[in-house]
């Protein structure tokens, strides 16, 4: 079995869906061969979340992945490569973009989850975004599919990163479709489907197997006010393709019948033998290729990006074939049949409809539809830097959210939306200080949404606007949802190059206030403490680091220092081969470990531990460090001349 997610992807730009100036012959021969499912709807106009119900056949709430960052799917739900794993199948996936990597939790039941995203280089207009290209992804799929022997049934997963913005396809599309570039990334991402299925083909995998398309979510081209996908809950970023061929799969039928993502796990398992999880709230369609009806009349769609990033109110819909319900500050409904652009708003005129929607909609809710708390983790520096990359906003910090549906519309802050694509949108042409004016803008119409500070504070920084920039952090405390650890940590940044230490610690010990589980800043926070001697306070944020990540090797190799410090040798010496132990390619340990060593007259202990440091040791990363150490050896190797004469 084969299944291909493409990333991005609306339904209406795909030949098969009727889109005539598309170039997806690929897809749309697959469509000739199979099933096509023609009202497929995401649960999640994001990557992780949809993907998640995609492998477990629940909806959000109950999986609980709910944006890009902050979240990892638990191990509660089975999901397909797990399912099939414990059958005996082997399973592979090859992911295009930093938004799935393992720390999603999409890994689980996968034997090879091949996530190897370069870092993004932010100078590299080639090499700026946290993705690798479909040629490089379907490349180590078929590689891996040609080492496999036929002894067991294999699952393959492939994720095409490609018509996600921003939209630069490689030549030759890149000159073929000019400024149609989104068609262009499609046409590219269906050229190297084309190679995944022939090199399926020529295994029989397309004859004997099963082989499925679908995207995660689609793409908003400036419909409804926005530039991409996660604000709102349109058909522009909902509707997706899905195309299904292989064994027990009729050739060239459209079902018309609603197709939820959540249906996915239970259509793949059917069509293999395989035990639906109990939990599933998805249904297998199976049936439907023989014309007979399925429970799929209701689709549950939610997007929290708005709330967790924006400070604007959570949207979730529930939508059939005929009608769609959003549920928002200020309710909408459309008649889909008369109305598929979704541009009239008939709430008013249709109480008795909205009236049996939201009933339905709020028993899909849990609780019902009472207050639902919802906890977003921390988004990491390192991840945070590719999701930006990529295009995601966070506001980077972990926090509890009370889901309300009350609060500032998103539909209300259209200009807001615009101000931030027109600024740091990846097709922007605006010069640095136009863009740096925009966000000021932004911040003056929304000062409660907390990413427009960081954005702003972003851009500031980078041109050295110091005073400017820590006036704005401040400025964020006012607001309620303003005052993140976040903030604080940008503050005690900028009060720390201003020499202004005791400030910087305290906004430091703030942050790890509202954030005791930050690693980086407790970090952060020892090593500040140590600079003006304030040993006794450094050990505390130390040892709570260590209490939250036991294995942290620079929190160990700083306890290991401040031990020696205490002349405790003993303690020191504990420490510091702990941190080697806990991450090998830490190399000051080393140094340290060298230094107490020759300190106890173990000179051969010293001479091993700094040889050690030197031949790993980057020139780029220990320039200071290393003629230091490479002096040390020198004067033991003297010392053992010395010795022995």
């Amino acid at each position: 079995m084969v299944l291909v997610t493409i990333d991005t992807l609306r339904a209406d730009r795909v030949g098969c869906y009727g889109y005539s100036a598309a170039e997806t012959p690929n897809l749309d021969q697959l469509a000739k061969r199979g099933v096509v499912f023609e009202n497929a709807i995401a649960q999640v106009p994001l990557t992780p979340p949809s993907h998640a119900s995609m492998f477990t056949g629940v909806y959000p709430p109950v999986h609980q992945v709910r944006d890009v960052g902050g979240f990892s799917l638990g191990s509660s739900h089975p999901t397909l490569a797990k399912v099939l794993a414990e059958k005996g199948w082997t399973t592979a996936a090859f992911v295009g973009s930093a938004v799935l990597k393992r720390g999603f939790g999409l890994h689980q039941g996968f034997q090879t989850y091949d996530d190897r995203i370069p870092e993004p280089d932010v100078d590299s207009p080639a090499r700026g975004h946290a993705d690798r290209p479909a040629t490089e992804v379907v490349d180590l799929a078929i590689q891996w599919l040609v080492r496999q022997d036929g002894r067991k049934p294999v699952f393959l997963w492939v994720h095409l990163y490609d018509p996600h913005a921003p939209y630069q396809p490689p030549s030759p599309f890149k000159e073929r479709f000019g400024r149609r570039a989104y068609d262009g990334e499609i046409a590219y991402a269906d050229s190297e489907l084309g190679k995944l299925m022939a090199a399926c083909e020529k295994r029989g995998l397309l004859q004997d197997g099963v082989f499925a398309v679908l995207s995660d979510h689609g793409e908003s081209l400036g419909e409804h006010g926005e530039f991409s996908h996660g604000v709102f809950l349109y058909d522009a970023t909902l509707r997706i393709p899905w195309i299904i061929a292989g064994t027990g799969i009729p050739a060239g039928k459209r079902i018309g019948d609603q197709a939820r993502t959540i249906d996915l796990l239970p259509t793949l398992l059917d069509l293999v033998g395989g035990e639906i999880p109990a939990d599933c709230q998805g249904v297998s369609l199976t049936p439907t290729f023989s014309g007979k009806p399925v429970q799929t009349e209701f689709a549950y769609a939610e997007t929290l990006f708005p709330k967790i990033n924006m400070g604007w109110a959570e949207l979730r819909a529930i939508r059939t074939t005929r009608w769609k319900y959003v549920l928002a500050p200020r309710p909408e409904l459309y008649d889909l049949q008369f109305d598929p652009e979704e541009t009239s708003n008939v709430v008013e005129q249709h109480p008795q409809e909205v009236a049996n929607l939201k009933t339905r909609l709020l028993k899909l809710l849990p609780g019902e539809g009472t207050t639902e708390r919802v906890v977003v983790g921390k988004v990491e520096p390192e991840l945070e830097k590719q999701l930006r990359s990529l295009g995601y906003l966070s506001g980077g910090s972990s926090q509890q959210l009370l889901l309300t549906g009350q609060g500032i519309d998103p539909k209300d802050r259209l200009e807001i939306l615009k101000l931030v694509e027109e600024s740091i949108g990846p097709h922007s042409q605006q010069p640095s200080a136009r863009r740096l004016e925009l966000l000021r803008q932004a911040v003056r119409q929304d000062p409660t949404n907390p990413v427009l500070y960081l954005l702003l504070g972003d851009g500031l920084e980078k041109h050295g606007l110091w005073k400017e920039a820590l006036a704005l952090y401040e400025s964020a405390l006012r607001y309620q949802g303003g005052a993140t650890s976040k903030v604080y940590v940008r503050i005690a940044r900028i009060l720390g190059r201003q020499n202004r230490i005791p400030e910087a610690i305290a906004a430091f010990q703030k942050a790890v206030e509202l954030d005791p589980n930050d690693t980086k800043t407790l970090n952060k926070l020892a090593v500040t403490c140590l600079l003006v001697g304030r040993t006794a306070e450094a050990q505390g944020a130390l040892e709570a680091l260590l209490f939250v990540d036991p294995h942290n090797a620079e929190a160990l190799n700083s306890l290991g220092w401040l031990a020696l410090k205490r002349k405790d040798s003993m303690n020191a010496r504990d420490y510091f081969e702990r941190a080697l132990k806990a991450n090998p390619e830490f190399l000051e340990p080393h140094i340290n470990l060298g230094m107490l060593c020759k300190q106890q007259g173990d000179y051969e202990c010293a001479r091993i531990h700094f040889e050690a440091f030197l031949s790993k040791a980057s020139s780029k990363v220990y320039r200071d460090s290393i003629p230091r150490v490479k002096s040390e050896l020198a004067m033991l190797q003297r010392t053992a001349r010395g010795t022995v004469q």
